[in-house]
């Protein structure tokens, strides 16, 4: 039976808009308990060259960082393409956008969902109520790069009326640069309970020695080894795999063909990941009931330690649970 105190509210709460220039903007969001905050990139292609053609993650990457705040904390901070990789590896989003066509000066349509519970329309994890003005959305935006222009965006909501959530989850991105090759470890901040980290690395596993950013990676909690002894960056990937997700809908997908005899004939079918390779899930909460999620609370010490195999820039965003009324 439908609960009469939980009503759904979706609305738009920033309207399609063009931005004339480079920028960061802020807008204010909901007041009641939000779940989602979908974010519609509309950018034209600029496909005059048609090798440009932008793919969804590139159309992410007009989203220099998106950061939602809570009296001026953050929330949710990150870049575009950050939240892509997020959504798909730890939320299991397959990515949507409308008018997909590569034909110059269309107007496409890319979907960014933000999540600030463990899924979408959860009343028990959710941000909860706030008051006018406290709760923000901050874009640091590019509107122009190779394959689009003339960008536009709008902003909708999913608010739970009536919700009373006991948590919200915390998602934050963390830089630094490996200086060197061998054992780094990577600190993280203790103090929630963590259910998962995405990992992004410069250098993907590729060529014919491959030497990834992050090349076998462990996680350690008290200076002790937890859920995590040790995984190929390679292998980590398509653990996602095990829970039953497909690669993502606008993966990279090549025809290769061949001319014979003045022919055209199709040759074989290339998959690739398209952008997807710099980036790992190591997740925590599999059973996405907290079984196997790691508790920092009170500990002294929680970090990563990987076998750096290119030392370049790395991040790293832990999905934290926030206790609310704690």
């Amino acid at each position: 039976m439908p609960d009469p105190l939980l009503r759904l509210l979706h609305s738009i709460v920033v309207t399609d808009h063009v931005v004339a220039a480079d920028v960061v903007e802020v807008n204010d969001l909901v007041v009641n308990p939000i779940s989602v905050v979908l974010l519609a990139i509309r950018p034209l292609n600029e496909t005059s060259t048609l090798l440009n053609y932008a793919r969804y993650l590139q159309i992410c990457d007009s989203m220099n960082r998106i950061s939602i705040l809570y009296r001026g904390a953050s929330v949710f901070s990150m870049s575009g393409r950050d939240a892509a990789a997020l959504n798909y590896l730890r939320h299991g989003i397959v990515p949507r956008e409308a008018n997909s066509d590569d034909v110059d000066n269309e107007r496409r349509c890319v979907i960014l969902p933000i999540l600030l519970g463990r899924f979408a329309y959860d009343p028990s994890c959710c941000f909860p109520a706030t008051r006018r003005g406290e709760l923000t959305i901050e874009l640091d935006i590019d509107i122009a790069d190779t394959g689009y222009d003339g960008l536009r965006y709008s902003i909708e909501t999913i608010e739970l009326l009536g919700a009373t959530p006991g948590e919200y989850e915390r998602k934050t991105s963390i830089a630094r640069t490996f200086n060197a090759t061998g054992d780094q470890d990577f600190v993280l901040p203790p103090g929630n309970l963590v259910r998962g980290c995405l990992l992004f690395g410069t250098t993907a596993y590729g060529g014919a020695v491959p030497a990834p950013t992050w090349q076998n990676t462990a996680a350690y909690l008290e200076n002790q080894q937890h859920s995590y002894a040790s995984t190929a960056f390679e292998v980590s990937q398509m653990l996602g795999a095990l829970m039953g997700r497909q690669p993502p809908l606008l993966d990279l997908h090549d025809h290769r063909f061949e001319p014979v005899a003045g022919v055209l004939t199709s040759g074989p079918i290339r998959q690739g990941w398209g952008g997807w390779e710099n980036y790992s899930y190591l997740d925590f909460d599999p059973t996405r009931d907290d079984t196997f999620a790691i508790d920092t609370e009170g500990a002294s010490n929680f970090f990563l330690r990987t076998n750096v195999g290119t030392a370049d820039a790395a991040r790293v965003i832990p999905i934290e649970r926030v206790k609310l009324g704690a």
